[in-house]
């Protein structure tokens, strides 16, 4: 299981809520962008642990260590 509506599906978008303290646009809003934010990865993967079901780390929005770095400003 690795995508992000899948995992809603299993954990239920309320319980997902009501655990991360966040509103039902926020868990829609990830399920659209196919990816959860980073700082609920503990949260979700708890929840996901106790269902017993997979949670890949690419369902999160985690920076990518390949990704080209931007330079800084020179100010």
């Amino acid at each position: 299981m690795s995508k992000v509506s899948d995992i809603c599906d299993v954990l239920g978008r309320k319980e997902i809520g009501q655990r991360l303290g966040v509103r039902k646009a926020a868990i829609a809003n990830a399920v659209a962008d196919g990816r959860f934010p980073s700082r609920w990865y503990k949260v979700i993967s708890r929840m996901c642990e106790d269902s017993g079901i997979d949670c890949p780390l690419n369902a999160f929005n985690f920076a990518d260590e390949n990704a080209p770095r931007q330079k800084e400003d020179a100010a």
